[in-house]
């Protein structure tokens, strides 16, 4: 349990409903910053690097993880992962001959990346490009984590990054790959290797491992593990690192990861367990619309119309107001022919 937790509670500033949902937060969890707090935002920058003859799925895997993840790890309204294509311009370029892309931005005018992915193929264009190179140094030396796949190790490799770690590549490059970084261990039959800010994965499908499990560190099991679902990828964490992965948000505080449980007791249909943690937060914080609008949504998919009402109207006074989510929202289908609802909605 976290000191924050543990001092509320000795405080006695948690009524008996909270005590229960954070308890349910795994002993250790880290207590990072909040998307509010003073540190790094909770949104994370995604820039996939490409260029001409990159391989196809060694981009699009990683992309698949990122984009999804940053959905299904939407805190509030911020996504966990924004992603984006950098090149050293945004000329049209050719993937595996048959797939046309233009990249979303340049080198030069890119969002300042956390993560940055680097597929390979004829990764040869970018170890060449002295300017690419100068970049790419200087943006994964600023960078939380810099993920290569293939031959796409080769880039750190020329920087001098991978010197004193241990790397791995495609099973056809790890020869060449010893040779462009003698100072690296570079090992074959590894799907991944973990340097901490750089992560290397062996070919093509591997990145999608590789970008899994910088999900699962960076934004907890729960994260990955419902990405994997969604892409329907079977995704087997190696036992080591299963035991490592905080299975909760650590982007998140302590009533962050309490809201991120309560949400997968309701993705798991256990409505009444995702009421009851969704409650103990509102005891906390009562003036927060968002936990009251979270929790009519679960009571209109159990079945529980009138309070999911009552919830909902609760959510608009204190001053949830979003109504185009009102409409969307799936969840809430049950109410939107209520006339209770529908003067809500009128009312925003």
């Amino acid at each position: 349990m976290s000191k924050v937790v543990s001092r509320a509670l000795v405080n006695g500033a948690m009524g008996p409903l909270a005590v229960a949902a954070l308890a349910l937060i795994p002993v250790g969890a880290p207590a990072h910053a909040s998307p509010a707090g003073t540190a790094r935002p909770y949104t994370r920058n995604v820039a996939i690097v490409l260029y001409e003859g990159v391989e196809l799925l060694d981009f699009a895997g990683p992309g698949e993880v990122f984009q999804a993840a940053g959905a299904i790890s939407t805190y509030r309204d911020q996504r966990g992962f924004n992603v984006y294509t950098v090149a050293t311009s945004t000329k049209p370029l050719t993937s595996q001959r048959f797939l046309t892309i233009v990249p979303a931005y340049t080198i030069d005018d890119a969002p300042k990346p956390d993560i940055i992915v680097i597929p390979g193929g004829g990764s040869g264009v970018l170890v060449n490009d002295t300017k690419f190179m100068a970049w790419a140094t200087r943006a994964s030396g600023a960078a939380e984590v810099t993920l290569t796949v293939c031959t796409g190790a080769f880039v750190p490799a020329k920087a001098g990054l991978l010197d004193g770690r241990t790397a791995t590549t495609w099973y056809g490059a790890i020869d060449r790959l010893r040779e462009a970084a003698p100072k690296a261990t570079v090992q074959d039959g590894r799907r991944f290797v973990d340097n901490g800010p750089i992560i290397t994965t062996a070919g093509v499908s591997a990145g999608i491992d590789g970008a899994l499990h910088t999900v699962a560190r960076l934004a907890g099991r729960a994260v990955a593990d419902r990405t994997a679902r969604y892409m329907e990828y079977h995704w087997t964490p190696e036992p080591y690192l299963a035991q490592v992965y905080s299975y909760l948000n650590p982007s998140l505080d302590a009533a962050g990861r309490a809201e991120q449980q309560a949400e997968l007791l309701a993705d798991e249909k256990d409505y009444a367990g995702a009421a009851t943690g969704l409650r103990a937060l509102i005891e906390t914080a009562p003036a927060d619309g968002w936990l009251r609008y979270r929790l009519a949504c679960v009571y209109a998919l159990e079945g529980r119309k009138g309070d999911a009402l009552q919830a909902l109207e609760a959510a608009v006074a204190a001053g949830y107001r979003d109504r185009a989510v009102l409409l969307g929202d799936p969840n809430l289908a049950t109410l939107r022919t209520d006339e209770t609802f529908k003067k809500l909605i009128a009312a925003l």
